[in-house]
């Protein structure tokens, strides 16, 4: 295995309790694994089983496995919730808002899910905290809940995205001759974020971006989202940000942006990604936390910032492919007032980390700086819970 290659952890929640209908968990969970163990990127996943699960098994596995799928096999009622096991081997139902509850608290985990009946109502409410959760509308057999499972697996140890995977299982299904391909249903965060939102419709098209992004042309999406950016913020004459241009920034655009990114690199890029980064090396405004942030997503060798190109953050020296270290990108600077740099890089104080951020022509009035654009908005991703 590559050292350079990012491995996401797959745990499997497997639950039957006693007096419940037996099913084939270990059949399901022996497709997933032979699955990706033929896959072509193997080598970028690893699997972690746990049975006869109770609530306490739950909370522990997330603990030690720190999971960016987590993969729920049991039965699920509608009004009870999923069916753990208690003490006894007995059914212990945990109900959407304790599950929700906990997947907030564990910001890596980038899909959920649960291949048990009735488990929509639960997938709604994890959706407000995970990128891509996929339930069950209503009761589902045994046959198709495996051929769900087989497509959707084989398709991410292909390479491919978890919208294409959800669809490739549903073919599955289908192809089985299984009527029940259109009982598994995809939620996305921002789908929910959407369809609860008051506000107006967003102030720029995007199609560019999309396209882009599923094109797998990073470098011009990375240009393009730094445009979108002072678009959205009707600072394109001036081509700098202002602090209330930062802290006003609208929600649904930031989340459209972040989304498209998480979307189309498979959770690997986004502003999302990166503030979560952010948070795990320490989350303080403080060169000692900057320098950790750049050593994580690649923009530090050997603890050395990648070099300056004028006023690029050592652009001609990024990444731009799925190879590069999660939350490398988006990278492009965007200009900020000197104010916000000096409140959350300590340039003030000589405590921040000036790599990120170049002082770029101090003969206007106050000087102005390029910075890279997403340490800017970890607190407006936080406020939009992204």
């Amino acid at each position: 295995m590559n050292s350079n290659t990012l491995v996401k952890k797959i745990l499997i929640l497997a639950a039957n309790p006693k007096g419940t209908s037996r099913l084939r968990l270990d059949e399901e969970v022996r497709e997933i694994e032979l699955g990706l163990q033929r896959a072509q990127k193997r080598d970028r996943f690893v699997i972690k089983s746990w049975w006869a699960v109770r609530p306490i098994d739950f909370r522990r596995a997330m603990l030690d496995v720190e999971p960016e799928i987590v993969h729920f096999s049991g039965h699920g009622e509608e009004d009870g919730g999923l069916a753990f096991e208690d003490e006894k081997g007995q059914v212990k139902f945990v109900d959407a808002e304790g599950l929700a509850g906990l997947f907030k608290l564990f910001k890596q985990v980038e899909c959920v899910v649960l291949n048990a009946c009735y488990s929509e109502i639960q997938a709604k409410a994890i959706a407000r905290h995970v990128n891509y959760v996929i339930g069950m509308s209503q009761a589902i057999g045994d046959r198709a809940a495996i051929a769900f499972t087989v497509g959707f697996y084989d398709a991410l140890g292909a390479g491919r995205c978890v919208e294409f995977a959800y669809e490739f299982g549903c073919a599955a299904i289908r192809l089985e001759n299984i009527p029940e391909n259109l009982t598994p249903k995809l939620l996305t965060k921002n789908q929910l974020r959407t369809e609860h939102s008051n506000t107006t419709e967003p102030k720029v098209d995007y199609t560019r971006l999309r396209d882009l992004l599923a094109d797998g042309k990073w470098k011009q999406a990375d240009k393009e989202t730094a445009d979108l950016i002072l678009k959205v913020a009707n600072r394109e004459e001036q081509g700098w940000l202002r602090n209330e241009d930062i802290e006003k920034f609208s929600c649904q655009d930031l989340g459209t942006i972040d989304a498209l990114w998480v979307k189309y690199s498979n959770g690997h890029f986004g502003f999302s990604v990166q503030q979560r980064i952010w948070q795990e090396v320490g989350g303080k405004v403080d060169k000692a936390t900057e320098c950790l942030l750049g050593d994580r997503v690649g923009w530090r060798v050997k603890s050395k910032w990648l070099p300056y190109d004028y006023d690029w953050l050592g652009y001609s020296d990024l990444t731009f492919s799925l190879n590069a270290p999660q939350g490398h990108l988006p990278a492009r600077l965007v200009g900020i007032s000197p104010p916000k740099f000096e409140l959350l890089a300590g340039m003030g104080t000589g405590e921040g980390a000036v790599p990120l951020c170049l002082l770029h022509d101090f003969s206007r009035p106050f000087g102005w700086v390029w910075c890279w654009t997403g340490v800017f908005f970890f607190s407006r991703v936080e406020t939009c819970k992204l």
